[in-house]
This record gives structure tokens, sequence and C-alpha cells, in this order.
């Protein structure tokens, strides 16, 4: 009997550890659990933040992409205000944003991370995780500096 027990929980115990956050968000932040696109947050005075896994099949490196990023925002039309390196929980180095744009009369501030993850499979491709985080002018300055200390957290 407690072998079948055993048989059963290993099943529901692979579930949740595979279910886990790739992120901690910052205190003030509660996680949307609706099924949508990705690790979602938000806070009461709607900032949002999002975490989203990308296939990698071209082994481009951090540089490369942390540069395309950077190079597509501005093009777009966002002021790039800072950017850094942060190492994630695991020790992988990324690479982070920091940018500033108009949107409809309204000043926004939006951060951007990103890093190269290497399969545990060797079949498979590197995957590029990409935190965002976005919020009026404001509260955006108000909270940027806990979503920053929240990217080391950020799991492989």
């Amino acid at each position: 009997m407690r072998a079948l027990r055993s048989l059963f929980l290993l099943p529901l115990l692979f579930m949740v550890a595979c279910a886990s956050a790739p992120m901690k968000p910052p205190a003030d932040f509660v996680v949307l659990k609706d099924r949508g696109e990705g690790f979602r947050a938000v806070t009461a005075d709607d900032a949002r933040l999002r975490v989203r896994d990308l296939a990698e099949p071209t082994e481009g490196g951090i540089a490369f992409w942390a540069d395309t990023l950077r190079a597509d925002l501005v093009q777009r039309g966002y002021e790039l205000m800072a950017s850094g390196e942060v190492k994630n929980v695991a020790g992988t180095a990324g690479q982070w944003h920091e940018f500033a744009a108009n949107v409809q009369g309204e000043r926004i501030g939006y951060l951007v991370a990103v890093w190269v993850i290497e399969p545990t499979l060797p079949w498979r491709d590197d995957i590029l995780r990409v935190v965002e985080f976005a919020a009026r002018d404001d509260v955006f300055k108000a909270r940027v500096d806990a979503v920053r200390a929240a990217l080391t957290t950020v799991e492989d």
C-alpha cells in the first residue's frame, strides 16, 4: 500500500515543482492565476509585471538579445534611461534596460530584462527568459528599485 501511495505522490510532487513561479515578485504585487500567457502580477495602482519564456534556436547569446531588445525599443520611440547587468538566482548573467515613452499623452516607464538559459536536455533549444515591468511614470519610479531587486530571484 505504501509503495502504491508513493507511486501516486511522485507525479504530484513533480507537477508542483514544475508549476513554481519563475520569480518572486515584490511585496505589493499580486500574482494572477487566470491562465493568461506566462507569469503575470499586478498592483492596485496598475503596475504590471510579466515573465515569458521563448524558444531561442539561434544561439544568439545574451549580448545579442539584450542589444536587439534595446535597438528595437529605441527605434519604436522609447527613450533609453538606464541599463545594467543582473544575475538570476542560479547565477546566470542577464541584462536589463529601462525606458520611458509617451503613450496616448501619458508618460510610461518600462523595464525589460533578458536571460539566455541553457536547456537541461541536450536536444532542446536555449530559452530566452524575458521579464517586463510597466507602469505610469509616477508608479514606475516608486516601484522600479523593488522590481530590479526582484530580478535576482528569477529562476533558470
